[in-house]
């Protein structure tokens, strides 16, 4: 068979279709297999170009494209394009063209194949969408997985997962953080047990034990059930782990590191243990109550004022039930219906309230409501029965004196005011004041209990004196004063006044010692003396001063000149007080006269005040003054530096004497002062006499002694003064070694007239020679008191006989005028 025959046939049995084109590019042959293909009939499409056989517009563009490449005699191949089947449907084809030329060149035209490659198409795109799709899924995984780990490991808790033979599938950062793994010891298929080991060796494990922690948790795993354990480490961390089974055998594990919250709940525990221990400890009752008025909470003070069994001290209790009980115990309110639409209704209604509740056991609580933002109340609740009796107490004490239970200055006053109203409508009232007369004697000598008692005893006696309308006050120490008030007559004052004096000057026994006390008392009668209550108190004051004045133990009725001589007082007190300053102190010197010698043997000295105004001013009437004021110290210090300067002026065997008040003692500065006196002036010590009364020794202190003792000590003289005026003088010459004792004035006064002044001064003189003491008489202002002084046996004597007291510039006349004297004597 010829080959050109052999060909045609294979053309028309292949699968795929053959083609020629001329030289002009029209189809010159097509197999037949074109018509089973594309639909259309062979013959029919020959002498036809290749846009002219187009099915469509599609067809016949993808072909005007590629017209210039076969216009060029360019082979192609594999070309592939869509073709519309007359059926309606869309075919793919495949064609590949290769140009022909004759022998010599021409250009002949073109053959081809082409094939349908629409089942491999529509494969081909299956596939691809297969694979797109896949595609997507492997993104949407990765997603997933992204997300997956990226919720692991943002995990606040660690996790892991182990499978059946206990081999790491996956756990989080977390889980490695908590448990210090190393990235090594995160990669799936980590043995559990090498995990285990690393957690042993690093230490991470509960307090209970390494070997005791490794066996729970292999018992744990092994376990198979789901748990929760708290695990305390032994580095001060506390770790929840929870463990979950997997049907595969493995399981998943979540831990938690809880030690801020475990921290936080014993914090927790123990602030509510502290605040359940202050609150059970409180004094007062407290409960909290919600809107509805149910037991929030309430303390156990609360249940104990009201005697409420625990049942009723329950979160939820109802306070209408609580009220309920407590009517039924006795521990209502007195007054049901008052607390009830009040207090209560004020509670409910939101409104702070503070009010006393008197009980039905006749209690009394101080209750306070306080509401709550949300609602709701707190109540404090405080049994006031005892602070409402001390309320009472203090206001007792307030207007009464603590000591005596008389009315106090602030009580008096106010009965006063009470009292001067009916003054207004025509009554009279009388004030007294009463002071007890040496009573600071009584403490110094028997102690302030002595005196105590005496004051209680004094008031007894002036309440039997008194009227029931008439009102007894201690103003303070030992002052009293009494009220009378609806006088018919102001003498009943006067009568009054002489029955608390005789009734205050009886003897008393006190504690076994029988003292004996006077009485001085000044009154101001309203409206004549004043209608205020300050006016009538100053000028029954007055009046009582003027009856000390007077002598004591007597009573003495305000009268107007009284003020004028306060007034002088206090402008004396004023020019006192700025005196020393002022240098308006002068010290006067009278000598004292030795008795064997005839010759001077010292000088006392004498304060004198020259006053600017007054002229010279009585001792007698400003020494009292400045030791009721506190003046006298620093004016005694200054008396014995003036009185030590002038004395070391004098001749070696004078010496000076100064007069000492019991306040210098009290100040305890005495001898220090003394020291520098002698220091400045470089006066000797034994040429200083100091003079002292017993006023001195009534301290009776060991201090008092002790000083005397240290002056002594010094190589200073001591001498009692006015000796023989006191009650116990003679006692104090066993208690301390005097040097010297001066007879008071009045026994020399009197020497001639009275032999029981001759007998004293004749029995002083003696027990002085005994003793070996000085005994100075004073006063001596004529020749037969001399006389008689010298035959009773005194050593020295001093008086206006000798010499008057003199200033300092003229003690040298002085000296030289007695020594002429004593020298005229002797020669005689």
């Amino acid at each position: 068979m010829p080959f050109a025959r052999l060909l045609e046939d294979f053309a028309e049995i292949a699968s795929d279709w053959f083609w020629e084109m001329d030289a002009d590019l029209r189809f010159s042959y097509f197999s037949s297999r074109l018509a089973a293909v594309a639909g259309v009939e062979p013959d029919r499409e020959v002498g036809k170009s290749r846009l002219d056989i187009a099915a469509n517009a599609a067809d016949r563009a993808f072909w005007q494209a590629h017209i210039d490449d076969l216009l060029a005699r360019r082979p192609f191949r594999d070309l592939v394009y869509p073709y519309s089947h007359r059926d309606g449907s869309v075919r793919w084809f495949k064609i590949s063209g290769q140009p022909r030329f004759a022998a010599d060149g021409a250009f002949l035209g073109y053959r081809g194949v082409g094939c349908d490659i629409t089942a491999e198409r529509e494969t081909q795109e299956r596939l691809a969408a297969t694979h797109a799709a896949l595609q997507k899924i492997n993104r949407e995984l990765a997603r997933h997985n992204l997300r997956f780990d990226t919720a692991l490991n943002n995990m606040t808790h660690g996790l892991c997962m182990f499978d059946g033979e206990r081999r790491l599938i996956v756990c989080n950062t977390r889980y490695a953080e908590m448990y210090g793994l190393t990235p090594d010891l995160t990669q799936p298929g980590t043995s559990y047990d090498d995990l285990l080991a690393h957690r042993l060796a690093t230490g991470i494990y509960p307090k209970s034990g390494a070997e005791q922690y490794a066996a729970d948790m292999i018992s744990t795993v092994e376990d198979r059930t789901p748990k929760t354990r708290l695990l305390e480490l032994v580095d001060g961390r506390t770790f929840s782990v929870s463990f979950q089974p997997m049907p595969d055998g493995g399981w998943v594990a979540t831990h938690e590191d809880v030690t801020e919250r475990k921290a936080a709940e014993r914090a927790l525990a123990e602030q509510n243990r502290r605040f359940d221990a202050a609150l059970n400890t409180m004094a007062q009752g407290l409960g909290m109550f919600d809107a509805e008025g149910r037991i929030i909470v309430c303390n156990r003070r609360y249940a104990e004022l009201y005697k409420l069994p625990p049942e009723l001290t329950l979160p939820g209790t109802s306070i209408l039930t609580v009220l309920e009980h407590r009517l039924a115990v006795g521990t209502g309110p007195r007054e049901l219906e008052p607390y009830r639409d009040q207090q209560l209704t004020s509670a409910f209604q939101g409104r702070a309230s503070h009010y006393r509740l008197e009980l039905q056991d006749g209690r009394t609580m101080q209750i306070s409501h306080e509401p709550m933002v949300d609602g709701g109340w707190v109540a404090t609740i405080e049994d006031v029965i005892e602070t409402i009796r001390a309320e009472a107490r203090i206001e007792h004490m307030a207007r009464h004196d603590a000591l005596t239970g008389l009315a106090n200055r602030v009580l008096f006053r106010e009965e006063m005011e009470k009292a001067l109203v009916r003054v207004a409508r025509g009554e009279t009232v009388a004030v007294l004041c009463l002071d007890l007369d040496h009573f600071k004697s009584v403490n110094d000598t028997l102690g302030h209990p002595v005196g105590d008692g005496l004051l209680k005893a004094v008031t007894e006696r002036l309440l039997a004196c008194v009227r029931d309308t008439d009102t007894v006050a201690r103003l303070g120490g030992d002052e009293f004063a009494i009220l009378q008030a609806g006088l018919d007559k102001p003498e009943s004052a006067a009568i009054l006044a002489q029955r608390l004096i005789d009734d205050v000057c009886e003897p008393y026994d006190i504690d076994g010692h029988e003292v004996v006390v006077g009485a001085s008392v000044g009154i101001a009668i309203a409206p004549s003396d004043g209608d205020h209550p300050d006016q009538l108190l100053k000028n029954a004051d007055m009046a009582l001063y003027r009856a000390k004045s007077d002598g004591r133990r007597l009573y003495r009725v305000f009268e107007r000149e009284m003020d004028a001589r306060l007034q002088a007082r206090r402008a004396l007190e004023l020019d006192l007080r700025k005196a020393l300053a002022d240098g308006q102190f002068e010290l006067f010197y009278q000598p004292l006269i030795d008795l064997r010698t005839e010759t001077i043997s010292g000088c006392e000295a004498l304060l004198r005040w020259n006053h600017p105004g007054r002229g010279l001013v009585s001792p007698a009437e400003f020494i009292p003054l400045a030791e009721e004021i506190g003046l006298i110290v620093p004016l005694g210090e200054w008396v014995l530096r003036e009185a030590c300067l002038e004395a070391a002026k004098w001749p070696r065997r004078m010496k000076v004497a100064v007069n000492l008040s019991p306040a210098q003692f009290k100040r305890r500065n005495l001898a220090p002062a003394v020291v520098r006196a002698l220091a400045a002036s470089a006066l000797s010590a034994n040429r200083l006499e100091l003079e002292i009364t017993e006023s001195v020794l009534l301290l009776e202190d060991d201090a008092t002694v002790k000083t005397l003792h240290l002056l002594r000590g010094l190589g200073v003289r001591i001498s009692m003064d006015d000796f023989g005026t006191g009650y116990s003088s003679l006692s104090y010459l066993r208690s301390f070694p005097f040097d010297k004792i001066k007879i008071d004035r009045s026994f020399v006064r009197d020497l001639a007239e009275k032999e029981d002044c001759a007998a004293i001064v004749r029995a002083v003189a003696g027990l002085g020679a005994s003793l070996g003491i000085t005994t100075t008489a004073e006063g001596v202002e004529t020749v037969e008191q001399l006389a008689l002084v010298r035959a009773q046996g005194c050593t020295e004597a001093q008086g206006y006989l000798f010499s008057r007291p003199r200033r300092a510039c003229d003690l040298p006349a002085v000296f030289a005028e007695q020594g002429a004297r004593g020298a005229a004597r002797s020669a005689a």
